[in-house]
């Protein structure tokens, strides 16, 4: 940049327009002549995304329900449409967060399931997230381990920043400080509510042999700690993604003995005949599942279920699983209720202003109004 009148010359070295360094020129004398100092002057890199930069009533969100409407692997690609929508895809459904009424127009021109998912903007799409990172969204209410996910999603969003995820940052940090708030005031004393805890109950004393584990990805990775065996053998079709579940499980219980098996068929066959218990975490597949027996949790078979299971004794379900869980529900009914109310009011006190402990008028409290009892 030249500025003649002012005399002065400010060039950059080779960084972008963003870059935070400059050097000076200071140009004296009639010739235009001078000196180069090595001054760097700071410019604003930038903006960190405030709550100035994106009001919630801009907020977008559409949820797609996984039994429902399953999205592909191209379909998510569209969505995400290089950094203008935060897609958030778990197991049981997947999450689409975006900014402005123009960019909700532009996800119903990419999907069109989009016009059958729920959809909500403003406050109900930030009580929406504050339920759905607190587990109340999920079949397992109040699970602990969907806050990972999202978190971990997050993260990668952030990993090639653009204008959206500058514009949600102040957004999803206030989102996670609610979310730790709300799970510690309400749901502390819920009792241990994650898919890992669930399938330990389930196998109870582990039976003579080893457990195998069939599956590596998310459910996997929430799963195995969980479980006590004498000996956990761990198969998935990807190796190195099994290899990285046994160092986990092995950080976490030093004592436990972790196998990871080889990536063949045969190796999979070999270890159901030796495993006392076995816990897949895998889509049901009806050619491999059809010769399988024995004490079985299969946590990849839903509500549609499997011919080949259906006469296999000692097989518990995901299905089997929720039931059981909803039979325990209402002792834990208060709190989860308290829970929503609390998600809901967080929503409403964001909605009018950044902080949730800043004092409102009285004109405020009609904002209220609407949150059910």
């Amino acid at each position: 940049m030249i500025d003649l009148g002012a005399r002065l010359l400010c060039l950059s070295p080779h960084q972008s327009v963003a870059s935070s360094r400059h050097y000076v020129i200071l140009v004296t004398g009639s010739t235009g002549l001078g000196s180069l100092r090595d001054a760097p002057v700071t410019l604003p890199a930038w903006p960190k995304a405030s709550l100035r930069a994106m009001k919630l009533a801009e907020l977008q969100v559409l949820h797609f329900d996984g039994a429902n409407f399953p999205l592909t692997a191209a379909e998510l690609a569209a969505a995400g449409g290089h950094g203008q929508a935060w897609v958030i895809a778990t197991c049981q459904r997947t999450v689409i967060v975006a900014a402005g009424r123009e960019a909700r127009a532009v996800l119903a021109e990419r999907l069109p399931e989009a016009a059958r998912a729920q959809g909500y903007t403003g406050a109900e799409a930030y009580a929406f997230l504050l339920r759905f990172a607190c587990g109340l969204e999920s079949r397992l209410v109040g699970e602990t381990e969907i806050f990972g996910q999202i978190k971990e999603s997050w993260r990668e969003f952030c990993a090639h920043p653009g204008i959206l995820s500058r514009q949600l940052d102040s957004w999803v940090q206030l989102l996670f400080q609610d979310t730790k708030e709300v799970r510690a005031r309400q749901l502390s004393g819920l009792g241990s509510a994650s898919y890992g805890s669930q399938v330990r109950r389930l196998l109870g004393v582990a039976s003579a042999g080893p457990t195998l584990l069939v599956g590596a990805g998310q459910l996997a990775q929430a799963v195995a700690p969980w479980i006590e065996a004498g000996e956990l053998l761990l198969w998935n079709r990807t190796r190195d993604k099994a290899l990285e579940l046994a160092r986990v499980v092995s950080e976490r219980h030093p004592q436990r003995a972790c196998r990871v098996l080889e990536a063949t068929a045969a190796a999979e066959l070999e270890a159901w005949s030796t495993a006392g218990d076995i816990v897949l975490c895998v889509p049901a597949d009806p050619a491999r599942d059809a010769a399988h027996s024995g004490r079985i949790v299969h946590l990849g078979l839903g509500e549609a279920g499997n011919a080949s299971w259906a006469e296999v004794p000692g097989l518990t379900s995901l299905n089997a699983l929720f039931d059981m869980l909803k039979a325990q529900s209402d002792l834990r009914g208060v709190q989860v209720s308290r829970a929503r109310r609390a998600c809901a009011e967080k929503a409403v006190l964001r909605s009018l202003g950044p902080s949730a402990t800043q004092a409102h008028g009285w004109e405020d409290l009609a904002a209220f109004a609407t949150i059910s009892p």
